[in-house]
């Protein structure tokens, strides 16, 4: 009678020992979904980085910008641009030397390493771009024309000719307003004022018309007293 009693009672207790967790079959793993399975990491290419050289071919000094940011602050006739991406790229030249020139064109570097010639063709008056290889260049585009040294030495002149500052203020906003001015040719224009007030009212509104923005904190100089140059900065910060 006990051992039917015992019998009874195995197989009542034995599916559930079964299903506890834990057990597993021979031979087979399950995972474990609190340690998932790491995922390989995709691999993405390298992008390639180009550098343009930029030549003078009759020893034209020019400062270079490229998508609005400065390479060479001081003009000089050789300007090697590097870590260019493979895409299209807004490049200026500014001419410093012969004559205050700028132009602009939109390249999208194709070789590792390419080079150009800049010159300066006085028969048109403008800068020439000369590709050393022959990528694709779309068609260069002409910037709007830069006041050269001798239009802005008659602007100054006109400008000190005036008795009083007001009117010489007046008439330096609109000067500044109708041309195409660089930062040392609006400081160039400041330095005909008498007092420090005119000229840094003048030089806050000129700033919205200058071409080189990144290069106004020359324009500082101009002014005599540490509370008016501090203003100035503030205001080309801001």
């Amino acid at each position: 009678m006990k051992k039917l009693v015992i019998i009874i009672l195995l197989a009542f207790i034995a599916p559930f020992v079964m299903a506890q967790p834990g057990s597993h079959h021979h031979g087979q793993h399950q995972p474990n979904p609190s340690h998932p399975q790491p995922v390989p990491a995709q691999q993405h290419p390298q992008q390639l980085i180009h550098s343009i050289a930029f030549t003078a071919a009759n020893g034209e000094e020019f400062v270079l910008y490229v998508d609005g940011d400065i390479v060479n602050r001081k003009a000089s006739n050789y300007v090697l641009v590097q870590n260019l991406t493979p895409h299209v790229h807004d490049i200026y030249v500014v001419l410093k030397r012969p004559t205050d020139k700028i132009t602009m064109i939109k390249y999208q570097p194709t070789m590792l390493v390419e080079n150009f010639y800049v010159s300066y063709n006085r028969m048109t008056g403008m800068i020439e771009l000369m590709p050393l290889q022959t990528p694709v260049v779309t068609p260069q585009v002409q910037a709007p024309h830069v006041c050269t040294f001798e239009e802005v030495e008659r602007m100054y002149n006109t400008l000190k000719k005036e008795a009083f500052d007001d009117t010489r203020l007046s008439m330096a906003k609109n000067m500044v307003a109708g041309n195409n001015m660089a930062a040392h040719q609006i400081k160039r224009l400041a330095e005909s004022f008498s007092f420090d007030k005119n000229k840094l009212s003048f030089l806050k509104y000129a700033y919205n018309h200058c071409i080189d923005r990144q290069n106004y904190y020359e324009c500082v100089d101009v002014l005599s007293f540490s509370s008016d140059k501090e203003a100035l900065l503030r205001y080309i910060n801001n």
